[in-house]
């Protein structure tokens, strides 16, 4: 089974993740913001991972943050990268968005982002994209994620997060060779 405990504490924050890559997608998310829990819940269920994180720290931005780097620890630690798929995409509409994700589970990290998301009452823009940027360097992994079309602030981002799920899913495949000409990710 492909799973993992990882537990990051720090002055600013502890963050506990639990992770099944071969489950279905069920999420247990302790965290005290809503929304967050709520892009936590949707990853789970469209990557089918079995994610359970508790989240506790002084600020917003240091929670979401650690929660990135500590996922990405845990992903790292569940796989062997020799016997997966190794690349994920996927094109996910909600509503008016439209959303491109795609990786790529080499151990070269990068992060190309280029969602337009408006100012919101629910989440601060920003963090959606430290939570990508601090999950792709950690895992490591390429993440790019880019918005063909939107305007609802909410229908972007949880786009975001299900068409990343998916191609994170996807990326996760097990297969019998490595993807790579080198021999080895």
């Amino acid at each position: 089974m492909r799973k993992a405990e990882i537990k990051r504490e720090t002055k600013e924050t502890q963050i506990y993740v639990e992770l099944n890559v071969d489950g279905s997608g069920k999420a247990n998310v302790e965290v005290e913001d809503v929304f967050f829990r709520h892009m936590i819940a949707t990853l789970a269920k469209f990557s089918s991972i079995d994610i359970k994180i508790r989240a506790n720290g002084d600020l917003l931005h240091h929670i979401i943050e650690d929660t990135g780097i500590t996922l990405g620890y845990a992903i790292d630690k569940a796989i062997d990268r020799e016997s997966i798929s190794r690349f994920g995409y996927a094109v996910i509409p909600m509503d008016e968005a439209l959303i491109i994700s795609s990786v790529d589970m080499v151990r070269r990290p990068y992060f190309s982002y280029n969602l337009n998301v408006p100012n919101s009452s629910e989440f601060d823009p920003a963090l959606i994209e430290h939570f990508f940027r601090s999950l792709a360097f950690s895992t490591p992994m390429t993440i790019h994620l880019y918005q063909l079309n939107g305007k609802d602030p909410h229908h972007i981002v949880e786009a975001a997060f299900k068409s990343f799920g998916m191609a994170l899913k996807q990326s996760l495949v097990k297969s019998q060779s490595s993807m790579s000409v080198k021999g080895s990710l």
